[in-house]
């Protein structure tokens, strides 16, 4: 049994129960963990403005050490040029994040078809999120030496201005021996039988802690060791989780699996857990900050207010 992927883009290894690993003792060294949340605010047909926020929590022997935040607010908006292309146009407002405007400018915008504008509006908005929590890591890289930095999600870039943002951060971790790794919320890979990957996986450890290293990626657009793992015996949760190669890997496991005993999650990190928790914007929070903006609305706001409407029939008849 094998994930299905690329063969192309993979060197796949073999699900089997001879293949699980265990999971070596912690070092106790030094943790980045990066996420980020995101919020719309303001959804037109045209235009969308999001909430952006990224965090870095450190850890260290199990504490929390150390966290930050950042954050702005991201407008953009579609628009044709001359030759009729429909191109996006954005700006950063009360913006800290660690994203320039040359670096939005550079995210490409997928083409929207019949009815499908939003959509390629939330897909820039995610990028640029992404490449904000990129060049955050990017720049811990840069501030630490030694020790691992691990990101929400993969290590993997969807296209050519994640992929920019992504060799800085290899580069700048290798330069200070920075480990890269990355833990995924959820998963959606399945196995060539039809099961999903962290099933399959499931079905080898025999209930105990460890790992299977299910691929490696040789692409340029990823090029990581993925792996399933449980970090803690009496969690029922398996994880998708990367690093750079597979022995990197094997010194990143003991790290995340050390601090995989919080009550409130057993089995995931706890640090992974606190960065969430600075990085998430509630809906309560989204819409606290909506309402504050139809307080003080600027012109510009107040026109995207308007067609709004556009599009939120259907919110005002699910609170009904």
């Amino acid at each position: 049994m094998f994930a299905l992927l690329s063969r192309t883009a993979y060197r796949l290894h073999e699900i089997d129960p001879a293949a699980w690993g265990t999971i070596g003792e912690a070092e106790w060294e030094k943790i980045a963990f990066v996420d980020g949340g995101n919020a719309s605010i303001i959804k037109t047909p045209a235009a969308e403005l999001q909430r952006i926020r990224t965090a870095v929590v450190t850890t260290k022997k199990n504490r929390l050490t150390g966290a930050a935040q950042k954050e702005g607010y991201l407008l953009a908006k579609l628009q044709p040029d001359s030759s009729g292309k429909i191109q996006c146009m954005a700006e950063l407002t009360e913006s800290t994040l660690e994203i320039s405007s040359s670096e939005l400018s550079s995210i490409g915008l997928e083409s929207p078809g019949n009815g499908e504008s939003t959509a390629a509006l939330a897909k820039f908005c995610e990028t640029a999120r992404r490449i904000s929590e990129l060049n955050t890591a990017s720049n811990a890289a840069r501030r630490q030496r030694g020790g691992f930095i691990v990101l929400d999600g993969t290590l993997e870039a969807f296209n050519a201005a994640e992929m920019k943002a992504m060799k800085e951060l290899m580069a700048a971790a290798a330069d200070n021996k920075v480990i890269i790794g990355a833990v995924a919320k959820t998963c959606s890979l399945l196995t060539n039988s039809g099961e999903s990957l962290t099933s399959a996986a499931d079905g080898i450890s025999e209930g105990k802690d460890g790992y299977v290293i299910v691929a490696e990626g040789i692409s340029e657009r990823h090029k990581a060791a993925v792996a399933a793992a449980r970090l803690n015996s009496s969690s029922s949760y398996l994880f998708r989780i990367e690093a750079a190669t597979a022995e990197d890997m094997k010194k990143l496991l003991p790290e995340l699996k050390s601090q995989s005993n919080d009550l409130a999650f057993p089995g995931y990190p706890y640090g992974m857990l606190m960065a969430d928790r600075f990085a998430r914007i509630s809906n309560a929070d989204a819409e606290l900050t909506k309402t504050k903006m139809r307080a003080t609305a600027t012109a510009e706001v107040k026109a995207l207010l308007k067609h709004e409407k556009a599009l939120d029939a259907h919110s005002i008849l699910d609170r009904m």
